[in-house]
C-alpha cells in the first residue's frame, strides 16, 4: 500500500468520525407515558338511620399517610385525603396524621372560615 492510499484512508476515517460525532443528530428516545394508577374510592362506615358513625382512635390511627389521611379534631373524625394538596401550610397537615389534631387546628394560623371547609371532610365521631 502506497503512502497516498494510506493518507486517503486516514482522511476518510477522520471525516466519517466527524460526521458521526458532530453532524448526525442523537437518536430520539421514546418517551414513556406515566402510568396512571386508579385509587379506589375510600369507603367509610355508613349509618342506616342517620345517626353519627363512630370510629375508635385505633381505627383512625391507620390512616396516617399522605394518600390516606384522617384527622381527629374536636372529637370528630375527618378524612382529609383529598385536601392534602390544597393545604396552604403544605405537608404541615401531616404532623398529627391519624391522631388528634385539635390543638394544631385551633391555632392562630387558621382563619375562622377553615371550619366551614373542614365540614366537607367529616366522616364521623370519635368513640370515647
Amino acid at each position: 500500500m502506497d503512502t497516498n492510499t494510506f493518507l486517503y484512508i486516514i482522511v476518510f476515517v477522520a471525516i466519517a468520525y466527524a460526521i458521526k460525532t458532530y453532524i448526525l443528530p442523537e437518536p430520539v428516545k421514546p418517551v414513556k407515558k406515566p402510568t396512571v394508577v386508579k385509587v379506589p374510592k375510600r369507603q367509610h362506615k355508613k349509618s342506616t338511620d342517620g345517626s353519627p358513625v363512630y370510629y375508635t382512635a385505633e381505627e383512625v390511627s391507620v390512616h396516617d399517610k399522605e394518600d390516606d389521611l384522617w384527622l381527629i379534631i374536636d372529637k370528630k373524625v375527618y378524612d382529609v385525603t383529598d385536601y392534602v394538596d390544597k393545604h396552604m401550610g403544605g405537608l404541615a397537615i401531616m404532623k398529627n396524621a391519624g391522631k388528634d389534631s385539635t390543638e394544631g387546628f385551633n391555632g392562630e394560623q387558621h382563619p375562622i372560615k377553615v371550619r366551614q371547609v373542614l365540614e366537607e371532610y367529616y366522616i364521623g365521631e370519635l368513640k370515647q
